[in-house]
């Protein structure tokens, strides 16, 4: 999600219609890298970027599903482009998940972790898997995490951004990315 460059990108901002399907009991979620039929609740695809999420009173559960074998991103947006974004990245190199708890405190960046920030690492319990050219990502965390470096997730509409790359590791340089919204 590191700056925009001059690179060739994709930018998507009209999603196709959120689905919210009847409440979900929220013991079927698993952190595996697979997104199983009624393990969310909601979903929002914005092109080849396929968010789902569900919550309880205290946790966010969320699912992302990309057509890219690099790194992708979600972050809950306050303002303009990334500033003030609160963002999770991750990637899957190796059969191995790397996951990331990242804020942005410029309009393009940069985005450190939390914890170099002074914060902390307020990702519970995650997984993924990379199958037939897709990405998947599967993360949980707080809605409030009472982390300066983390914006709280309420009720009723949530503006996010969603980015992804083509390659794993750092540098972060997205080659689509968009807006949209969460409901909780």
């Amino acid at each position: 999600m590191v700056g925009c460059g001059q690179s060739q990108e994709t930018v998507t901002d009209k999603p196709t219609p959120p689905t919210t399907n009847t409440p979900i009991v929220i013991d079927n979620w698993s952190a595996d890298g697979v997104i199983s039929d009624k393990e969310y609740s909601n979903n929002v695809h914005y092109g080849n970027f396929e968010l789902y999420w569900s919550n309880d009173d205290q946790y966010i559960y969320i699912g992302i599903k990309v057509q890219t074998l690099g790194w992708l991103a979600f972050g809950i947006q306050p303002g303009l482009k990334m500033k003030d974004a609160d963002m999770i990245v991750g990637f899957v190199q190796e059969r191995k998940v790397y996951i990331f708890d990242h804020f942005s405190t410029g309009d393009f960046g940069p985005h450190n972790e939390d914890t170099e920030l002074g914060g902390t690492n307020d990702i519970f319990e995650y997984g993924g898997s990379e199958d037939e050219g897709f990405t998947t990502i599967e993360f949980m965390r707080e809605l409030d995490t009472g982390d300066g470096w983390d914006i709280p997730l309420t009720k009723g509409p949530n503006k996010i951004i969603w980015a992804f790359g083509t390659n794993d590791g750092s540098g972060f340089k997205h080659t689509t990315r968009g807006y949209g919204e969460i409901i909780l």
